[in-house]
């Protein structure tokens, strides 16, 4: 009877062990779950069990869908939408956003947004999925402002699988990577990235999402790493440069309308708790509890306005900024209604968040 109760114990420790895998070492490149992703017999020699076989032995037809495997609805729910892919239900946000808003029919919801829609594949990146029905971008060739092949762009072509670098996400940066050729532009290939990884801490992939007390430490670069393959956004000026400010200080001006913005027509915040998640500033304090005040010297990065994955807004806006009111939102298109953070102090008259930092609305 001991014994066996010594053998549960084992095997109940066993299965913590492996339960806590996802945060520990399935990606860690040498100890990996490689059969997680790969399996030995479903090549293009062998297309028995996958007539699509590819180059990667993967146990998908793409790299992508083999992500979707773990990250699908469940780990990050990095998809969303549960098990019928639903845009209208994206299910938890951990903070890169949902893809499940490139199924969308129309994300247009400014004015007669209903007569000319704006097709979910332009709510993000559009990633190329053979089980969701996901193709390449049907306009954009290439990475705005870059050349990266859109027609090559899946999960992989920003997050390494193997884990080699230990950086934020699994993100490929300037140090390379040992088991692939990062200047290769073969489907699920990263691109040649230049710029270091960006330095930030996520939340967990599973638990509570994201809140302004539980979100995503940025703490430095993520827009120079954004610019390996949107480069031309952040180079030279006037009309085809970047206007907006990005990877620059706030400054005490701007720095000053964050920490007293509290919605539309409200301008009394102390800084105690200043920090919006959904339009998030980088520095080297921030912490995924911080909640506190912005200074002079926190940067704006890309990520301040746009999510790293997709949402219900066109260009992965983290709010909409076709819309002039939040009780816009929604309306014309019949998409996800994004989550008003100022519903308590402003309603549904809360206008474009762009005011957090630029502070031109000071009444309702």
């Amino acid at each position: 009877m001991k014994k066996a109760t010594r053998y549960l114990l084992v095997l109940g420790l066993g299965a913590l062990a492996l339960a806590a895998a996802p945060a520990l070492a399935f990606h860690d490149g040498g100890v990996a779950h490689c059969n997680g992703c790969h399996t030995m017999h479903a090549g293009p020699s062998n297309p028995a069990d996958n007539p699509n076989g590819n180059e990667f032995l993967l146990k998908e037809s793409t790299p992508t869908d083999t992500c979707l495997r773990c990250h699908d609805d469940r780990l990050g729910n990095v998809f969303g939408g549960g098990d019928s892919d639903d845009p209208l239900n994206p299910g938890t946000l951990y903070g890169g956003g949902q893809f499940v808003f490139l199924l969308e029919d129309n994300i247009n919801d400014g004015h007669n947004g209903a007569s000319n829609p704006i097709l979910g594949e332009k709510a993000g990146h559009s990633i190329i999925s053979e089980d969701k029905g996901l193709a390449a971008d049907s306009v954009n060739s290439t990475a705005p402002g870059g050349t990266y092949l859109s027609s090559y762009l899946h999960c992989t072509s920003c997050h390494d699988p193997h884990g080699q670098g230990g950086h934020f996400r699994l993100l490929y940066g300037n140090d390379g990577n040992p088991n692939v050729d990062s200047t290769s532009q073969a489907a699920g290939y990263p691109y040649d990235y230049s710029a270091a990884p960006p330095d930030a801490v996520g939340i967990p992939v599973f638990g509570g999402g994201e809140s302004n007390s539980n979100h995503t430490a940025y703490n430095a670069g993520m827009s120079d790493w954004c610019a390996t393959c949107h480069g031309d956004y952040h180079t030279g000026g006037g009309a085809s440069g970047f206007k907006h400010p990005t990877g620059e200080s706030l400054g005490s001006e701007i720095a000053a309308n964050y920490n007293l913005y509290e919605g539309t027509g409200t301008y009394t915040g102390d800084g105690t708790d200043a920090y919006l998640a959904m339009v998030p500033f980088e520095d080297p304090t921030v912490t995924t509890d911080y909640v506190g005040a912005a200074s002079g010297t926190s940067q704006v990065m890309c990520l301040t306005c746009h999510r790293a994955h997709a949402s219900s807004a066109p260009q992965a806006g983290r709010w909409d900024f076709n819309i002039t009111i939040w009780d816009e939102e929604g309306v014309e298109s019949g998409s996800y209604v994004i989550p008003n953070p100022y519903a308590a102090t402003a309603g549904g008259h809360q206008r474009s968040l762009c005011n957090k930092c630029h502070a031109k609305d000071p009444v309702l």
